[in-house]
């Protein structure tokens, strides 16, 4: 295998602040990763009952903190008085984060920001999300991401400036373009691939290449284990989110 020494060192994203490493989605995970660390950030938003947007990753409450429930039947109000991110494990109760407040503790990351609710064609999610990031200027140092194509799809209407990566159904027709080698012109900026599809390897160096060629910075996730970090590294990933960038670290710069 080639050494790490003697390839690109990728940028580090710490997938949902780093949640090998702390509470996840919690604004104390992504300040140490952005201001400590010094990596990027990749987070998740919903929007509360009343309006706001909140950093949190699945759709209901249940499975990783101690209240239940749909995230976006709460009011911003509830949730920072009850809502525990650490479900009793951490000394103290750890509240949830804003979109804002996240942005806010960035200081020099790129963030990724996956967008996990369609509000349909009422939607203020995606003007909401483009004004926070010209409230902190980051509209050129961020990446708006959804699994959905009609959020990606309004908020390229709205701010065609700030970089957009593929969703899922883009992402399966890219590489179906790449196993055909065709070439494609996408409305997106970025690719963000699983490290595994359906539990197979699949990825190499010549599609990170294709990508590139086209234009397309490519990003894996979620990248956790030393020899998958080194493998990853030798196919030119642009940026590599982790669940331990301590970790990611350790492999890339020592």
């Amino acid at each position: 295998m080639t050494k790490a020494s003697s390839v690109q060192v990728p940028r580090i994203a710490a997938h949902r602040g780093g949640m090998g490493e702390a509470v996840a989605s919690s604004i104390e995970a992504f300040r140490r990763a952005a201001i400590d660390l010094n990596v990027d950030l990749e987070l998740d938003i919903h929007p509360t009952k009343d309006g706001e947007l909140v950093v949190f990753h699945d759709d209901r409450l249940d499975a990783t903190t101690n209240m239940e429930g749909w995230v976006h039947d709460y009011p911003l109000e509830v949730l920072r008085a009850d809502l525990d991110l650490s479900n009793g494990v951490a000394s103290e109760r750890v509240g949830i984060a804003t979109l804002e407040e996240v942005l806010a503790v960035s200081g020099t990351a790129q963030v990724s920001i996956d967008i996990k609710e369609d509000l349909g064609k009422d939607s203020w999610i995606e003007a909401r999300v483009g004004s926070c990031l010209a409230e902190y200027a980051m509209t050129e140092r961020a990446v708006v991401a959804s699994f959905l194509d009609p959020p990606l799809s309004r908020f390229r209407q709205l701010y065609s400036g700030t970089a957009t990566a593929a969703s899922s159904a883009e992402s399966i027709r890219w590489y179906q373009d790449y196993q055909n080698q065709e070439v494609s012109s996408p409305p997106y900026q970025v690719l963000s691939l699983p490290l595994t599809l359906m539990g197979s390897e699949y990825l190499t160096k010549d599609l990170v290449d294709w990508a590139h060629r086209q234009g397309l910075a490519v990003w894996v996730w979620t990248v956790n284990e030393p020899e998958d970090l080194r493998r990853v590294q030798c196919m030119g990933f642009d940026v590599v989110v982790t669940d331990y960038p301590t970790r990611a670290l350790e492999v890339y710069v020592g």
